[in-house]
């Protein structure tokens, strides 16, 4: 395997993974320049795994040591649903700085309502749109018509293609 990777990393950086083994064989993989930096990846995975497995151990065999407890309450006693951050809570900050950006209207009362118009749509998509709009309806005049003026639609364009190809 270090084989094959070594023929990559020789392309790509003209250097072999094989040059930086040290006599140690595979298990001590070193940057290309040893002087930088060096370290034993099967090492640090086993002292990843030693840490995972103690930190186990310390928790988990010895019952009582993890204590379930309700969430903190920020102070209050009895928090609800209505307490709780929704969507709305967390786009506020950005509806405060970008509100020039649009349109935006707020009502509290017995319910809270939000309406947020962009000024872009109404000053350049709207009008594109309507533009689109009168134009598919012409053109779709043209779709209304017998078989025959199918035929010289067709016939028209055959000769332009034609006159436009030579």
């Amino acid at each position: 395997f270090i084989s094959w990777m070594s023929s990559i990393s020789q392309q790509l950086v003209s250097a072999s993974i094989n040059s930086s083994i040290s006599g140690f064989d595979w298990l001590w993989l070193t940057p290309i320049v040893a002087e930088r930096a060096a370290y034993s990846g099967s090492i640090v995975f086993v002292g990843v795994v030693a840490i995972i497995f103690i930190t186990f151990v310390i928790f988990h065999v010895k019952q009582g040591t993890i204590k379930r407890c309700d969430a903190w309450d920020c102070g209050f006693e009895k928090l609800t649903p209505r307490m709780q951050y929704n969507a709305t809570s967390f786009a506020m900050p950005i509806r405060r700085i970008f509100g020039g950006l649009f349109s935006v209207r707020e009502k509290l009362g017995l319910k809270y309502h939000l309406r947020v118009r962009d000024y872009f749509v109404g000053i350049i998509y709207k009008p594109i749109v309507n533009i689109c709009y009168i134009i598919a309806r012409q053109l779709g005049r043209l779709q209304q018509g017998h078989i025959q003026q199918y035929l010289i639609y067709s016939f028209v364009t055959i000769i332009v293609l034609l006159i436009l190809l030579k």
